[in-house]
């Protein structure tokens, strides 16, 4: 029998799901040959709903034809290509966790559709995916978190370093690769040895704009949180007990974003439940009745989140 705390969580649950619609367009309205939006993998969210369309599946071919080994037989390697093409959403805004972002659900949703995926489009998939995963372990290794404390002036090298881990990690689990992982939590782990007091992960001063510094901090949440639960860390969630406590004293979440950044982070938090219902409401009135792209993904992380709860089936 589910416990209280399960049911409270799975109320939560609930909600999500009734805010993720059946049916998401995409149109490429900001796709150049140099770019990609991250909206083509809304097909996480979709792969979450009990009818999912295989036809939503279309979406990521550019991805694939991207990540084909290059004709030059000099450089047969996909990376410099994929290395080139920006990552933005449909209003061609360019945020440093997109690429990671948009890796991170085309591998979730990798990990839900696996069984029910056809073997041709599986082996497409399985090789698209370990190369943009390749260039996110070549992009991690090149960033270069401070020592100590993390000025809020570096929170968009932080949020790309935090997403990509997370979407390592997720790569690890998916194709058994130790080296994936352990990159990780060695990420995660200088991200929270280096938490401020006051449960912030990065230490804002005067000069920083808090909408900014608190932005940041909501993506930096959300990566930390979901990597956390998936990891069965017991430190790095801690450390994210901590940061939402943070944000319930010190800030304002829905003026920082109108995107649910952060929002499983609130509910596994029982006192910091208040701060996912403002995110939830704030998210419904930017979009009614259609939420943009990026925030049916962290929707539908938030889901994934959650579902690790869920209590079995007695027989």
């Amino acid at each position: 029998m589910p416990s209280s705390i399960q049911l409270e969580l799975r109320r939560y649950a609930d909600l999500i799901r009734a805010a993720i619609p059946s049916q998401v367009p995409f149109a490429p309205e900001a796709e150049t040959e140099s770019a990609v939006q991250v909206e083509r993998e809304t097909i996480f969210p979709l792969s979450l709903g009990p009818g999912f369309d295989e036809t939503a599946t279309e979406r990521v071919e550019r991805l694939i034809r991207l990540a084909s080994p290059a004709p030059n037989p000099d450089s047969p390697s996909p990376l410099p290509v994929l290395a080139s093409i920006a990552v933005v959403d449909r209003a061609g805004h360019r945020r440093p966790a997109y690429r990671a972002l948009l890796v991170y659900a085309w591998l979730q949703s990798f990990r839900v559709l696996y069984e029910s995926l056809p073997r041709l489009e599986f082996g497409r998939w399985d090789e698209a995916l370990r190369a943009w995963c390749d260039l996110l372990e070549a992009e991690l290794t090149g960033l270069r978190l401070p020592v100590g404390a993390i000025p809020a002036a570096q929170g968009g090298v932080a949020t790309q370093a935090a997403w990509t881990a997370l979407a390592l990690f997720a790569a690890g689990k998916a194709f058994v690769r130790d080296a994936w992982t352990d990159l990780a939590s060695d990420t995660f782990g200088r991200v929270t040895r280096w938490q401020c007091d006051s449960g912030a992960f990065l230490a804002a001063g005067a000069a920083d704009n808090p909408e900014v510094a608190w932005y940041h901090e909501l993506v930096l949440l959300h990566a930390t949180a979901s990597y956390a639960v998936q990891a069965e860390n017991r430190t790095v969630a801690a450390a994210v007990a901590r940061a939402t406590e943070f944000h319930q004293r010190e800030t304002q979440p829905d003026h920082g974003t109108a995107q649910p950044w952060g929002l499983f982070a609130f509910i596994w938090n029982a006192a910091t439940r208040p701060l996912a219902d403002q995110l939830l409401h704030a998210a419904a009135i930017q979009h009614p009745g259609h939420a943009d792209g990026v925030t049916l993904i962290l929707l539908a992380d938030a889901l994934y989140c959650l579902r690790l709860f869920e209590a079995p089936e007695t027989p």
